[in-house]
């Protein structure tokens, strides 16, 4: 059996799907299809768990690839509402609710959910650019391609 906590979650045990090699540096492992383990485990949380730790919400926000500000933006509540939920400190019902349902859609594939998702993480990404480009046409200012 092999503790799997790199997910960020102290309760996962792996009964198969790994293998350990010996090194010089000691025992390594490796997981196979990592993708595959993350959703059957958000899948077990979203499904199995009537409520969720701070840490499986973490799980949870991660694996949809979101900030806390871009969660917290999606919520409408503050960035310090989603570290609360995720640190213990404050209750999360209606977000543990949105949380499972964006999980689902997102893992059975459903369209806009994706989009919407994939949409707000470029915006995570595109928010650490430091300059912006902007360019005069005969229509006015816009972005520059």
């Amino acid at each position: 059996m092999f503790h799997y906590i790199s997910c960020g979650l102290k309760n996962i045990w792996l009964k198969n799907g790994y293998t350990t090699i010996n090194t010089a540096y000691g025992d390594s492992t490796s997981i196979h299809n990592i993708e595959g383990l993350h959703k059957a485990i958000g899948l077990f949380l979203v499904n199995n768990k009537p409520k969720l730790t701070g840490s499986e919400l973490r799980f949870l926000r991660k694996e949809l690839d979101l900030s806390q500000t871009n969660l917290a933006s999606l919520l409408g509540v503050s960035e310090s509402s989603v570290r609360a939920w995720e640190n213990n400190r404050s209750k999360s019902s209606p977000a543990e609710k949105m949380l499972r349902l964006l999980y689902q859609e997102k893992v059975h594939g459903h369209k806009d959910i994706n989009i919407l998702l994939e949409r707000i993480s470029q915006l995570n990404r595109d928010a650490h650019q430091s300059k912006i480009w902007l360019e005069e046409t005969t229509s006015g200012w816009r972005q520059a391609a």
